[in-house]
């Protein structure tokens, strides 16, 4: 049954490749892949999803063009994707002043929040992701109360001598 089935997908899923890898090299220059290795990868990827092809949902050349347009999407992704780097622990020169320091002013700032109502402490970790516009609609309350709320978080700030944060 797979076999045969198999047979009838291959001449569908090479026409598919051809078609998908060509269209993927107009659309990106890809680097280190040529066109013959795109669709292999392509012919590749139906026969692994073969298995899971379901005459009820779809026709057998409509399957194909899915798993097809699939494969070739994900490899423009890798693709366009940005390589990371390497970096080797000796070439990381952290001081350890400075993770002291980090470390400190994270206390330094819990404890601050600490000394704010629940409503400030809530409005202040909004603040570090949205604007106050944006914060006085998750609030629902308006923008001069949210701006009110900012004065109170920088005058304990302040109090504590972390005014420049």
């Amino acid at each position: 049954m797979f076999e045969n089935l198999f047979l009838e997908a291959y001449p569908l899923a090479q026409r598919a490749a051809n078609v998908h890898s060509a269209a993927a090299f107009r659309a990106l220059d890809m680097a280190g892949l040529d066109r013959q290795d795109v669709a292999q990868e392509v012919i590749l990827a139906v026969w692994v999803n073969l298995g899971r092809f379901d005459p009820f949902r779809a026709s057998l050349p409509t399957f194909i063009e899915r798993v097809s347009a699939t494969k070739v999407a994900s490899i423009l992704r890798r693709g366009k994707a940005q390589k990371r780097a390497r970096v080797d622990s000796d070439s990381l020169n952290i001081d350890p002043m400075d993770i002291r320091v980090t470390v400190e002013l994270r206390v330094d700032v819990r404890r601050a929040l600490s000394l704010l109502s629940l409503a400030d402490q809530n409005m202040a970790r909004l603040l570090l992701h949205y604007k106050p516009a944006e914060v006085a609609r998750k609030l629902g309350c308006s923008r001069a109360a949210v701006y009110r709320g900012i004065e109170r978080i920088r005058a304990v700030l302040k109090r504590l001598g972390l005014e420049k944060y």
